[in-house]
């Protein structure tokens, strides 16, 4: 597995007009999606997401960006069709971030920028098993450990590849440490990585091999 990741400099004309050019490695389509954003900075983390994926399955297939086939699953998930059908990515944005992971099996990613939350939402989202594990924790640590496990789930939803028919509540994790379970049954593994300011990022894989690091790159690196 292979994990890049971009920090986007979203304040900045220039580093709009880099995902600008970076948008000709992209189909017409996924152009014209992106320009029905009305704010620039999603319109940069469209674009650069999907520049990303490309970058990172060239690099990993050996091919070039123009041979790539993509179709979607039944629940919308988008895969590799044709002879790269044993490689699985998925990708991920938020705030600054975006980030891409690759492998032979099936992966999930997720990022997210850590804001304040009704605590209504772990209610009505998390199983009971991990709102009482939340409510065992003092104020102050439970927003941290509110994004261990919104990340953590949806890097399990994303690799499963079923969205949300997959009840967020019908799934329970537990994290003491690196040490990340599933249950019911422990039939994906997890694993969290740090990235810089406020944001948690998680990946699920079926097998239980993940690097030790994410590289980072600069827009600058995607060349196709």
């Amino acid at each position: 597995m292979d994990i890049y990741a971009i920090k986007l400099k979203l304040d900045e004309e220039d580093e709009f007009r880099r995902v600008e050019r970076l948008s000709g490695y992209i189909t017409e389509e996924k152009r014209a999606k992106a320009e029905r954003f009305v704010r620039a900075e999603d319109r940069m983390r469209a674009i650069a997401a999907d520049v990303l994926a490309r970058w990172s399955l060239c690099r990993k297939l050996n091919v070039p960006n123009d041979e790539l086939q993509f179709s979607a699953n039944a629940y919308g998930k988008p895969f590799l069709s044709g002879a790269a059908e044993e490689c699985s990515y998925n990708v991920t944005h938020s705030g600054e971030w975006v980030a891409v992971a690759v492998a032979d099996v099936e992966v999930g990613i997720d990022v997210e920028q850590i804001k304040p939350i009704d605590q209504g939402i772990a209610e009505r989202f998390f199983s009971r098993g991990e709102n009482d594990d939340l409510g065992r924790l003092q104020p102050e640590d439970q927003l941290d450990y509110f994004y261990d496990l919104w990340t953590l789930k949806e890097s399990y939803i994303k690799a499963v590849g079923k969205g949300l028919s997959i009840p967020l509540g019908s799934f329970t994790l537990r994290k003491n440490g690196e040490n990340i379970v599933l249950e019911p049954e422990e039939t994906h593994f997890f694993k969290q990585y740090e990235v810089d300011g406020p944001y948690k990022l998680s990946v699920c894989s079926v097998k239980r091999e993940f690097p030790q690091a994410i590289t980072l790159l600069e827009l600058e690196d995607l060349r196709l």
